[in-house]
């Protein structure tokens, strides 16, 4: 019914076969709708004949109805660039029709914020899973692809996907799999070949205790490291880390203590450092880390 009042605050006059058509609802739908609107107090209006229609009473505004001034500039500027990205899915394009109601708004500025994502890690290929994705959890299909795990091999899963989720600059897939039998995240970026199955039953577990069950096994697998770097890459640390977990020590030394899972992707992702990182503890990650420097070495030196 929110949608109804937004449709007509920007439309003006609007019928109700275009508001049927619109929602892909019957007629019947839309007078029950509009009915209880005007019971709920919104001074709807209406005029027959040739070029009739509904529309909002000239003094109801509904500019301030969501957010205020400084709230809806940021989420403007977002929210144009992720409707590209997501196609015809009924729940985000509603709330986009939100966003754009207000900034036809003339009391609005929008030059303050400008957010350009086409090339945030956006290939066409990636805006292409995310649709397909995205269409999976809308419609309740299996997702099938080729996963590369951190040894670099690929992996077949088939996936009931539940939610999207965009969390430390990356895209994710949060989906029951059928392989493991357990709930897995999937990092977009080394998905493959990634197509539709066929229907499935979706769980009735809550998202929340989802993400709660993978939080706890991230805990589980994870150490607890300490990493000294350099001072000038001090300013870089941001990027990788959250600031609660970085430390100004003495001699301009900066010293983060994080949990990271204990796999090779580990030593990878400290050896992508250079010199300028060293591992402080535990101290049988620090011996692992010289054997594995130890063999790239002879590799180089062979």
């Amino acid at each position: 019914m929110l949608s109804i009042i937004i449709i007509l605050s920007q439309k003006g006059l609007v019928t109700g076969k275009q508001l049927a058509e619109h929602f892909e609802v019957s007629l019947r739908t839309i007078y029950r709708d509009l009915e209880k609107i005007g019971e709920a107090g919104v001074p709807i209006a209406s005029t027959g004949g040739t070029g009739g229609g509904y529309y909002l009473m000239k003094n109801y505004n509904l500019n301030n109805l969501f957010f205020n001034k400084k709230e809806i500039e940021p989420l403007i500027a977002v929210m144009d660039n992720l409707k590209l990205l997501f196609g015809n899915n009924k729940e985000f394009n509603d709330i986009t029709l939100k966003f754009e109601t207000l900034k036809n708004s003339q009391e609005y500025s929008y030059d303050k914020l400008s957010i350009d994502m086409s090339h945030f890690s956006m290939e066409q290929e990636l805006k292409e899973y995310l649709f397909l994705i995205n269409k999976g959890i809308e419609d309740a299909k299996l997702l099938e692809f080729l996963y590369i795990n951190r040894n670099m091999e690929y992996k077949e899963r088939i996936v009931e996907p539940l939610q999207i989720e965009f969390s430390d600059g990356h895209w994710y897939i949060i989906a029951y799999c059928r392989v493991r039998k357990d709930y897995r995240k999937f990092k977009l970026v080394r998905i493959r070949n990634l197509r539709l199955g066929e229907n499935f039953v979706k769980d009735l577990i809550s998202i929340e205790k989802i993400k709660s069950k993978l939080s706890e096994g991230y805990e589980k697998n994870s150490i607890s490291v300490t990493l000294k770097f350099s001072s000038d890459i001090g300013e870089q640390l941001g990027e990788y880390f959250s600031k609660d977990k970085i430390e100004i020590v003495e001699n301009n030394f900066y010293v983060v203590k994080d949990k990271f899972p204990k796999d090779d992707g580990l030593k990878k992702f400290i050896l992508g450092f250079g010199d300028k990182c060293e591992v402080i503890a535990p101290i049988e990650l620090r011996e692992e880390m010289k054997i594995y420097i130890k063999n790239l070495y002879k590799k180089y030196n062979d």
